[in-house]
């Protein structure tokens, strides 16, 4: 008899329960959305987004290429300008010198942080520029 109420108390309960089942779309950066249309519009400004910063990363990389290449074909170098020529102690109290040269990784980042403090500033042009019209 406890099996039957338990029973008909459930199946009662889950006539009061509404079920819907609906389409979720789920785009690439894990947005979800309920309309087709409105996560393939999503998506489009995704891949933009993602177009521009590949597009920009090509760019840094070839400059990158363009200036080690050249620096290394002239046997040039950079160095820090603050301090060019480090000195470092020896075991007899003379001092051994080098040049303070700039690491390759270190001119990548230089170059990187510059290209996207000019896309800022040219952002903020255009911003002003349609306030203005």
């Amino acid at each position: 008899m406890k099996k039957n109420s338990k029973s008909s108390l459930t199946s009662k309960l889950k006539s009061l329960i509404k079920t819907e089942l609906a389409t979720v779309y789920v785009t690439r950066s894990n947005k979800k959305f309920l309309s087709l249309n409105e996560a393939l519009k999503c998506e489009l400004e995704e891949e933009k987004k993602r177009a521009i910063i590949e597009e920009r990363e090509v760019g840094m990389v070839k400059i990158y290429e363009l200036l080690t290449r050249v620096l290394s074909k002239n046997e040039w170098g950079i160095y820090f300008k603050g301090e060019p020529i480090e000195g470092f102690p020896t075991q007899d109290g003379m001092r051994v010198y080098k040049v303070n040269e700039i690491a390759p990784d270190t001119l990548y980042d230089a170059i990187k942080e510059e290209s996207i403090k000019q896309e800022k500033e040219w952002q903020e042009k255009q911003e002003g520029r349609t306030e203005n019209s």
